[in-house]
């Protein structure tokens, strides 16, 4: 596993360098660092991170992506994907194999230091069965919605059954849906759940957000069923929209294929782009 100072600037989400590709399902594995930011500290927090993510990029390190809070509590998290435990480890290696970007990397984050609390790292398991996704992050890409759902303990199974309802339900209409699922592994309470839904504005996640418990475009019977399996399932419910920083990302292969614009403050394409 990761030393302990790398985990806290650095999480990865490991996608093929090759352009153009179909979109790959949800990694297996998350494992996401959620950072705090103290009031006040942001400016000074995001230049750090940034000089992070420009480290990493000089040294061809593993890609990562940050997310921003937008709503809820000011946090930063530091989103990492994996299709196995093997691969997790792996992504050690080139910090163990780079003096310099471990002296960069340990002198950024005792910069920090005094700008966060209750940093912490959540590992998470994809549940393909209760997903509707074809990729974490398609493209085009800006924000999320991202839910965190705690369970009653003994009634997992009820809160599975509703997710597989809503999923079945709009498949059979055709709608739109775009969640990934992922399960708690440790990191959180047990018996938690979290969601991530893409959108490529924010407009569109906060339209999302007014009508999420809403189910509009349920017929009534699945609506009905949907909201019975909830009220035994859930204790309690947290929804937020968080924005993807191109500038404290370290992004790779489609991302920047499938979006340059967009990444162009990115540090990878900063280093590309020649200067005048």
């Amino acid at each position: 596993m990761r030393p302990v100072f790398f985990t806290l600037l650095l999480v990865c989400v490991a996608l093929p360098a090759c352009a153009q590709q179909a979109v790959l399902p949800p990694p297996d594995i998350l494992q996401i660092y959620v950072d705090t930011v103290k009031p006040g500290k942001l400016p000074e927090y995001t230049r750090i991170e940034n000089e992070a993510a420009g480290a990493c990029a000089r040294a061809s390190t593993w890609p990562y992506l940050a997310l921003e809070a937008r709503s809820g509590p000011q946090e930063a998290w530091f989103v990492s994907g994996f299709d196995s435990y093997a691969s997790m480890e792996r992504s050690d290696e080139p910090f163990l194999r780079n003096a310099a970007l471990a002296a960069d990397l340990g002198r950024l984050m005792e910069a920090k230091t005094n700008l966060v609390s209750d940093p912490h790292t959540v590992f998470l398991r994809y549940r393909d069965d209760l997903s509707r996704n074809h990729g974490l992050m398609p493209p085009r890409t800006r924000f999320f919605t991202i839910s965190v759902v705690k369970i009653l303990s003994g009634h997992e199974r009820e809160y599975e059954d509703s997710q597989r309802l809503l999923r079945n339900a709009r498949e059979r209409a055709g709608t739109s849906d775009g969640r990934a699922v992922y399960e708690v592994l440790s990191g959180m309470p047990d018996h938690t759940f979290i969601t991530f839904s893409p959108f490529p504005s924010f407009s569109s996640a906060a339209e999302a957000l007014d009508g999420l418990l809403d189910y509009d475009d349920l017929d009534d019977n699945v609506r009905g069923r949907l909201r019975e399996l909830l009220v035994q399932s859930v204790t309690t419910t947290e929804t937020f929209i968080f924005s993807v920083s191109p500038a404290m990302s370290n992004p790779a292969g489609e991302w920047l294929a499938d979006d340059p614009e967009f990444w162009r403050s990115s540090p990878v394409l900063q280093r590309q782009t020649p200067k005048k």
